[in-house]
């Protein structure tokens, strides 16, 4: 079954990403809690690239995040570290290689996370 309110945010988010892409690209993805699949509204995810730069943004509706270079910092190309928390899940890092080019636009890049209940 196609969810409807994460297929509209994923939607909105895409449009807004749009407006950032005059500034290179957007990073955006889905919190979500590994048990029962949902979004983590209010998780936190931040990140640290190869250059130094970091950004930390909280996750809307749904556990839609971005970094989109307009409301917030994005990374550069190349490794980037990300780290995400929210009350009730363990925390999560993960480094990842951010490529705005691996798509047919060139502009964005999709980082979701899955979370597990727990602490810490």
């Amino acid at each position: 079954m196609i969810d409807k309110r994460r297929t509209f945010a994923g939607v909105a988010l895409l449009a807004w990403c749009a407006m950032a892409l005059a500034l290179g690209g957007c990073v955006w993805g889905v919190v979500t809690d590994a048990v029962i699949g949902e979004g983590i509204e209010g998780a936190i995810v931040t990140f640290r690239d190869a250059e130094g730069n970091g950004g930390t943004v909280t996750a809307g509706k749904g556990g839609l995040y971005s970094f989109n270079g307009v409301t917030s910092p994005q990374p550069v190309a190349g490794r980037v570290r990300f780290e995400v928390s929210a009350p009730g899940y363990r925390t999560m890092s993960v480094e990842r290689d951010v490529q705005y080019d691996d798509n047919s636009e060139g502009t964005w890049e999709i980082a979701h996370f899955v979370v597990v209940p727990g602490r810490g």
